[in-house]
């Protein structure tokens, strides 16, 4: 699905990367060896961040055509809505001994967080800041009672669950809402790369076999604007379908591996309310029972047995694909998101998690983590991050299988559910971040 939160960390990737921060001899914490080009333009920052408009002095011309002013203050606008004023430089940590000390990372003290931010200077004068990127935030004097409190007063409905991975059976360590079904968008995923790692643990299948694009969905993803008939391995389908929540990918792996295997793997992974989400739609197979001109099949679908489900899947597949559905329909709110899609409570994801935690091969693991959707500093505090997200109008869901630095092994999933208007992503990304920082921390 479009998943937009993707994109956010993109977008701070680049608007952050030139936030600098103000240095004073009284509130500076540390001196470190960075060059006096960097020292001075880190003593600049901090009152870019408090909104002083000297922007167009700081940055490179390079930073403020991608990044234009505009979006770079609504972004400084965030950061304080998020974590209150800039008020000092807690560190300025050099990159390395080697690359001039023009590189580095500004840990910034905001009234509710330190926040580091990289930031890169070019290496010919006046040394103006050429990248700038947040990398991690603590909130200060954080706690899960705290952050349940905020999922519980999120307009619609939201839960999430930590469960230890360690034992046969996961342990519940802290949730909210552990047992309600939500729309988790491309969460669904998860099911999908289970099923197909077990068709090659069986023999069935192998990664490297090559297949045609012959199903193309809509965006996320690249392969839509591909030439039909591509080859493709099931590895690059896979790693597509995690990393960028490549939807065509998906749909082709699934016609691929048949309705049957995806199935079981939702069974065995012990998912609580099954006939709430099978049988597992494609992905254009979603989009397309949402169109307004699909009203009365979708009254149908939702009426029928699960084999009058597929049933009619099959009879009504010319009107279930991209030419008929267009991408508008879905771009801004929420669309039949509580009985069209795919449903997992957290424990559910629980459970699909801690299945492909006792998957041993490590292909599956290596896609897993390539795109670990939470700053790079936040992603260090773990021995393994992978995960994967959806998001929708209305929707928003994150899964992570986290293995701490004491070895031991974490499920770490959340949902959000609004179905009269869209959710904040970035918000709920920076609230399922902290859970991570705080189960880090156990």
């Amino acid at each position: 699905m479009p998943d937009r939160f993707n994109r956010f960390w993109a977008l701070a990737a680049l608007f952050l990367s030139s936030i600098a921060t103000a240095q004073s001899p009284v509130q500076t914490e540390q001196i470190v060896a960075t060059s006096p080009e960097y020292q001075e333009r880190a003593s600049e920052l901090l009152d870019i961040l408090k909104g002083s408009g000297t922007e167009e002095q700081f940055f490179a011309s390079s930073f403020l055509e991608a990044i234009p002013l505009p979006q770079f203050r609504t972004t400084l606008a965030q950061l304080k809505t998020r974590y209150g004023e800039p008020l000092h430089i807690s560190r300025i940590i050099p990159a390395n001994a080697q690359n001039g000390g023009k590189d580095g990372t500004v840990e910034i003290t905001y009234a509710k967080a330190i926040v580091a931010v990289r930031m890169v200077l070019d290496d010919s004068p006046p040394y103006p800041v050429i990248g700038l990127q947040v990398t991690g935030a603590n909130v200060t004097d954080d706690n899960i009672a705290k952050i349940t409190q905020e999922f519980r007063d999120l307009p619609g409905i939201a839960g999430f669950e930590i469960a230890d991975l360690d034992s046969n059976q996961p342990t519940m360590l802290e949730s909210l809402n552990r047992d309600q079904q939500f729309a988790v968008g491309s969460t669904f995923k998860l099911y999908v790369l289970a099923a197909l790692s077990r068709a090659i643990a069986q023999g069935d299948r192998n990664w490297n076999d090559v297949v045609p694009l012959s199903r193309k969905s809509l965006p996320s993803g690249i392969l839509q604007n591909w030439p039909s008939d591509s080859p493709l391995t099931l590895q690059t389908l896979a790693t597509l379908m995690i990393s960028i929540s490549d939807n065509s990918a998906t749909d082709i792996l699934m016609e691929q591996l048949g309705s049957e295997s995806i199935n079981r793997i939702v069974l065995e992974s012990g998912h609580s309310a099954p006939e709430k989400t099978l049988p597992m739609l494609k992905t254009i197979e979603t989009f397309a029972l949402k169109m307004p001109g699909n009203e009365d099949l979708r009254s149908r679908y939702l009426t029928a047995s699960d084999g009058q489900q597929m049933q009619l899947l099959q009879e009504h597949s010319n009107q279930l694909n991209v030419e008929s559905t267009a991408i508008g329909n879905f771009a801004n709110n929420p669309r039949h998101i509580e009985t069209i899609g795919w449903f997992a409570a957290p424990s559910d994801v629980t459970g699909i998690l801690n299945l492909i935690n006792q998957i041993e091969d490590p292909v599956v693991h290596e896609i897993l983590k390539m795109n670990p959707m939470i700053p790079p500093a936040d992603a260090l505090r773990w021995n393994y991050l992978g995960g994967k997200g959806g998001s929708l109008p209305g929707v928003i869901s994150f899964a992570f299988l986290a293995k701490s630095k004491s070895g031991k092994s974490y499920a770490v999933s959340g949902s959000w559910n609004n179905k009269e208007t869209p959710v904040d992503a970035e918000m709920f990304i920076t609230m399922m971040n902290r859970l991570l920082n705080l189960t880090a921390e156990r």
